[in-house]
């Protein structure tokens, strides 16, 4: 085995040289314009040169991607990359080459069998494998970065990862969806063939990947901005060369091609419709030779729009689409009238409970300040009736002490008699009796007692009791001698 690895190493210079000059040589499609292509290219490194001065940053190489807009969404997506060979590699691979790139670090992942052999296979061509700084096996992949902390470490500090072609569906779950957002999938490699590895290895970082995704829109990366512009050109060139006979549909599927970075607008150089194409070819300032021929009738264009309007599912799907938004948008409106209207009669209902309630407590203090003031006028009231009533006794005694004083009566003399047949209930001074004027009630006249005749009583009666005690005493000491 090692004479035949020593063979292929001292071949592999030659054969990348043969290819780059092969892909090189090849020329665009007619569908596309190099010129127009050329100025975007131009304009884009122009305007991301621009913004790294501004920022002054070292180092900080954007990607550029080549974008495929479709006219139908592809019926298989799948995650798994396509290899698009380009004429010009991303990266610094030959150590002699002063192109201004960097050198790539790739994180194989491989069978924890597989990896000591991979390892001695580093050791032993350290110029077309050095550029493998970690050899991972898949059970330390799902051991040591099973958080979500630990994979974006790792995302962020390798280039490019690969992966041991049997082991690649397993992964999808162990790397998580950061890797499929930022176009990190790991591309997929042979390793039955272990003297072919070092080629595999070196083709893959010459290379770009194309991803079939559930969308519209394609894009492949095709350089950076730290190349050339002609070596840009030239990549562009061979990624729509190569990639478009990859995609589903081919050239009838593809409505546009555009380049861009990450973080710029996208520049068209391609559109399907030569109207926009004339357009931005006259915007560029480029003189076309065919876009006379290109120029249509507008009747004619016109009537093919409404056949293709009729005929095309795809315009029928967008109709339907806009139809049913702007069902959505009378709904919302609706909906939020409807809220609105809510919240006014809310806002209705809470300004009058509070207008009644402001009448009901100012009803209650107007009932409390008349209450009050009833109190008072009745406080008044009785203390006055208290002092006509002290004032009227006060006379009443004056006028008895006078009447007394003087011997004349104050009030009418009591009646002696009042008739009636019946006791009609007890009246002061009155005794119910019959009597010489019949029945009825009579003055009760109070005996006047004689304090005389009072004393002799009581002489004669302690007399008497004074004549039995002797006598008593007598019998008993006649009853003592016998």
């Amino acid at each position: 085995r090692l004479p035949l690895l020593c063979a292929f190493h001292s071949f592999l210079p030659h054969f990348l040289i043969i290819m780059t000059a092969v892909m090189s040589t090849s020329k665009m499609s007619t569908a596309v314009d190099v010129e127009l292509a050329d100025r975007a290219v131009k304009a884009l490194l122009k305007h991301e040169m621009s913004r790294a001065n501004e920022k002054a940053l070292l180092g900080d190489d954007k990607a550029i991607q080549v974008q495929f807009t479709l006219e139908k969404i592809p019926q298989n997506p799948s995650p798994k990359p396509i290899r698009v060979l380009i004429p010009h590699a991303m990266y610094k691979i030959d150590a002699d080459d002063n192109n201004g790139l960097e050198e790539p670090s790739v994180c194989l992942i491989v069978k924890e069998e597989s990896k000591p052999w991979v390892q001695e296979m580093i050791s032993n061509f350290p110029k077309e494998m050095g550029f493998v700084k970690k050899v991972l096996g898949l059970q330390s992949l799902r051991k040591k970065h099973a958080r979500y902390e630990q994979r974006r470490v790792l995302l962020s500090r390798y280039d490019v990862f690969m992966a041991d072609d049997r082991i690649l569906p397993m992964l999808a779950k162990s790397l998580g969806k950061e890797f499929f957002k930022a176009k990190k999938q790991p591309i997929p490699i042979a390793l039955t063939r272990k003297q072919a590895l070092p080629f595999v290895i070196l083709q893959s970082l010459q290379a770009t990947f194309l991803f079939i995704s559930s969308g519209t829109t394609l894009t492949v990366r095709a350089a950076t901005t730290a190349m050339l512009q002609k070596d840009v050109l030239e990549n562009v060139q061979a990624v729509v060369e190569n990639a478009v006979p990859k995609i589903p549909g081919k050239w009838s599927n593809i409505r546009c091609i555009s380049i861009k970075t990450p973080s710029s607008m996208s520049l068209p150089f391609y559109n399907k419709t030569p109207e926009e194409l004339a357009v931005i070819s006259k915007l560029a300032g480029i003189e076309q030779k065919d876009v006379e021929n290109l120029q249509v009738d507008q009747k004619e264009m016109k009537h093919a729009k409404r056949k293709l309007a009729a005929k095309s599912p795809l315009v029928q799907a967008l109709k339907k689409q806009k139809k049913l938004e702007a069902k959505a948008t009378e709904e919302r409106t609706a909906e939020s009238a409807k809220k609105s209207d809510k919240k006014e009669k809310k806002k209705k209902r809470v300004f009058e409970a509070e207008v009644e309630e402001t009448v009901i407590v100012e009803k209650k203090q107007k009932k409390k300040r008349t209450v009050s003031a009833e109190v008072k006028v009745k406080e008044t009231v009785f203390v006055e009736k208290k002092q006509k009533k002290k004032r009227s006794v006060s006379a009443e005694i004056e006028a008895k002490e006078t009447a007394a004083v003087e011997g004349s009566p104050t009030k009418k003399q009591k009646a002696d008699f009042i008739a009636s047949k019946k006791f009609k209930g007890s009246k002061k001074g009155y005794v119910f009796h019959r009597g010489k004027r019949g029945m009825g009630y009579y003055v009760d006249i109070i005996p006047v007692v004689d304090k005389m005749a009072m004393e002799a009583l009581k002489r004669q009666a302690t007399q008497q009791s004074r004549g039995e005690g002797r006598s008593g005493s007598r019998k008993k000491g006649r009853k003592g001698r016998r």
